[in-house]
């Protein structure tokens, strides 16, 4: 088994079966599928600077020598080009020096090198490489620093990125083929497809964006820094953006928009669906540091007179549409708040229990203008996972949830930390 790097074999003359030139390896193209994509394809640059696509087939052998010819079957006068299949990707366009995800290190790489395996004839890419070693071989300059390197002791490391884990980051991809590509990125946690995203340009989240579900995207943007959330909400076309804002908790749909420019904000309200373009233009009413603006709508609340057995059943259907089911709320026809209960006491409750038999009365809440600061001593002072909000007559309007406000408050506290340091 022969190791390669593509960028050694770029360049090289391609000869004839009579040693006639014909050309020079402008590029491989590989069918992009499995762990080690096998190269389907070569680009050969012909004297007159025409591009010629030629099968891998064609090619008779190739020398591990630097600048070595690499030689074909074929006499010229019987070479004809042919055509890229769809799914089919050019290695020094698409891929080197662009920007890839490792997505086992989740993190970003930019593309130095490709390191290619050659078995029975064939070339396979079994992997990109990064780093400085991969820098300086694509600039032709390895040699030299490796003699440097030696003479003061240093070490010049590979930095190979195995091309199963790899992500490609192809803005020019059909939308299809991207949500081929992206299945891997997809599987890692939304906190993590957001650190990748903030390492990339506008353009390339963009990308990325349009090819993950509207779930999965909106999931991956509010863990995101706002200034980015920001961003990526704003390269967006309306429809995408549009869904997934439909896709976020309305609270955090709310604080989005807030940061966009009114008419950008405006625009995204009128393309959502009215009902929950309505839950959060009424959240985007009230202050960011208030009750108001941090709660969420979507809570679980039921009658005094229902059984424990009928409360769980309506979580099962409702589970999914709640932000939190830490705790259940006990409201009134008039959806005042009554009364509150963990979801750990309604599972040990006998099944045929009312649940104003077992809630406890002595509820803790706000009121929408409550500040921040008074939210956090509440929910500290009380162990509360959320903190309900209340109206003028005690109706039950959202809650607030612990990671609502951890948001706005570890970032405060990130930054004092940071002017006492350098005090």
């Amino acid at each position: 088994m022969l190791v390669l790097s593509f960028t050694q074999l770029r360049h090289r003359p391609l000869v004839d079966s009579h040693g006639v030139a014909v050309g020079r390896l402008e590029d491989l193209v590989v069918l992009a599928l499995g762990a080690k994509p096998q190269v389907t394809k070569l680009c050969l640059r012909r004297p007159d600077r025409e591009e010629w696509i030629l099968p891998w087939e064609l090619v008779a052998d190739f020398s591990t020598d630097p600048g070595a010819p690499i030689r074909l079957r074929s006499a010229a006068a019987d070479l004809s080009p042919v055509t890229l299949r769809p799914e089919e990707t050019r290695l020094a366009k698409n891929v080197l020096d662009k920007k890839v995800v490792d997505t086992a290190r989740k993190k970003v790489v930019r593309v130095n090198d490709i390191e290619l395996e050659e078995r029975e004839g064939r070339l396979h890419v079994t992997g990109v490489e990064g780093g400085l070693r991969g820098l300086l071989r694509n600039l032709k300059s390895e040699g030299l620093a490796e003699r440097l390197a030696a003479l003061v002791g240093a070490d010049l490391p590979r930095d190979v990125v195995a091309w199963e884990v790899l992500e490609p980051l192809e803005t020019e991809l059909t939308r299809a083929k991207r949500q081929a590509v992206y299945t891997k990125l997809a599987k890692l946690h939304p906190a993590d497809i957001a650190d990748i995203m903030e390492e990339l340009n506008p353009s390339e989240r963009a990308a990325i964006l349009a090819a993950l579900d509207e779930a999965t995207a909106a999931e991956a943007i509010t863990e995101a820094e706002p200034e980015v959330q920001a961003s990526m909400v704003q390269m967006m076309e309306p429809e995408k953006a549009a869904d997934i804002l439909e896709e976020m908790e309305p609270d955090e749909a709310a604080d989005i928009l807030s940061d966009l420019p009114e008419a950008k904000a405006e625009e995204l309200l009128e393309t959502m669906e009215p009902e929950e373009a309505q839950e959060v233009e009424e959240l985007l009413e009230h202050e960011e540091d208030t009750a108001g603006g941090l709660m969420t709508t979507e809570h679980v609340a039921f009658a005094p007179t229902l059984t424990v057995a009928e409360a769980i059943q309506r979580i099962r259907d409702k589970a999914k549409e709640a932000e939190t089911i830490y705790y259940l709320y006990v409201t009134d026809p008039r959806e005042r708040l009554l009364g509150v209960l963990s979801l750990r006491e309604l599972i040990l409750a006998d099944p045929g229990q009312r649940l104003e038999q077992i809630m406890h009365t002595d509820v803790v809440s706000v009121r929408l203008e409550t500040g921040l600061r008074e939210v956090a001593e509440l929910q500290t002072k009380y162990n509360l996972l959320a903190l309900p909000v209340v109206g003028g007559e005690g109706e039950m309007l959202g809650i607030i949830t612990v990671d609502d406000v951890l948001n706005l408050i570890l970032p405060m506290i990130w930054k004092k930390r940071a002017v006492k340091k350098f005090i």
